[in-house]
């Protein structure tokens, strides 16, 4: 039987963002600015955005780390292709990876115009913004998990091969 058309989900935007987190499991959030009459509007989310016309979800990953952060960024593993729904009822389909920026940087947002601010975030606080209303989409909440489950398994896995070589 042949899969026609019937079968094929549209999926209105693609997207592509990162996850960066620190040393203590806290993870960087940005802070859109605007008047309130957009939807994601004074919201946190991790940094990310639209996948521009020829380009790839890695390199809008990138860019968009960087423009939101100030940050250059390595990409380290692929955490997965999120798809969600926007409340007029377009899917999205959002690519993420784990990230680490590139040593001695600061942050500073480029896009100061759509950036209000970027910093890390405990998971306590991350848990009351969520609470809150203030993280911009579920997706984030599941990106953050899945980078602090990868990252607790890099570590794990390192752990068993010191074992093994002591």
């Amino acid at each position: 039987m042949q899969w026609d058309e019937t079968f094929h989900v549209p999926v209105a935007q693609r997207a592509a963002g990162v996850v960066i987190l620190n040393g203590q499991g806290d993870i960087l959030l940005v802070r859109e600015k605007g008047d309130g009459k957009q939807r994601k509007a004074g919201l946190w989310h991790i940094p990310s955005g639209t996948v521009e016309e020829g380009e790839n979800p890695q390199d809008t990953a990138l860019r968009e780390a960087y423009e939101e952060t100030g940050l250059r960024v390595r990409l380290l593993k692929f955490l997965g292709a999120y798809l969600g729904r926007f409340p007029d009822g377009d899917l999205i389909l959002r690519h993420v990876w784990l990230a680490e920026p590139e040593p001695g940087q600061s942050i500073a947002p480029i896009l100061t115009d759509e950036i209000a601010e970027a910093r890390y975030v405990t998971q306590t606080e991350f848990d009351a913004l969520y609470a809150a209303g203030q993280i911009r989409m579920y997706h984030t909440r599941l990106c953050y998990e899945d980078a602090r489950r990868e990252v607790a398994a890099q570590a794990a896995r390192r752990d068993h091969r010191r074992a093994q070589e002591s």
